[in-house]
């Protein structure tokens, strides 16, 4: 957890789904991405971008 805005930073991971509806993972990042906190496809956020 991000200890200024309190975001979440979590891995990323592609999988697969199998025949029993289970996944199979097929590329996990080796350490938590950041957040970005403020959507750029969201009208209003363009002056939250940097803060």
């Amino acid at each position: 957890m991000d200890k200024s805005n309190h975001h979440l930073h979590k891995p990323v991971m592609i999988g697969e789904v199998k025949a029993d509806g289970q996944f199979n993972v097929v590329y996990r990042t080796k350490e938590p991405i950041r957040a970005n906190p403020w959507s750029p496809f969201i009208p209003g956020n363009e002056s939250k971008q940097n803060a």
